[in-house]
């Protein structure tokens, strides 16, 4: 939409976009064998940290409510968004 509307930064991604996606098409055969070399397992954060699921997902709940509040304290310190 905003490639259609004229801007230059939608126009700017969408050529990175392309160049990514085909840029890894091209090197993914070369990594292929690097890609799955690693342990196939999959792990949750529960197992990883032997802890109950309830606790890591009371947790990472308060995290992001941590983050929420320190980012509305910069935007507040700061007058507005950082990203302006």
């Amino acid at each position: 939409m905003g490639t259609a509307s004229g801007r230059l930064d939608a126009l700017v991604f969408m050529v990175a976009l392309l160049l990514g996606v085909f840029g890894f098409a091209e090197i993914h055969p070369a990594i292929s064998d690097l890609i799955w070399s690693g342990a196939l397992e999959a792990q949750t954060l529960p197992e990883l940290f032997n802890l109950p699921p309830w606790l890591v997902g009371l947790a990472v709940a308060g995290m992001a409510l941590g983050l929420f509040w320190i980012s509305a304290a910069v935007e507040r310190k700061f007058g507005g968004s950082i990203l302006q």
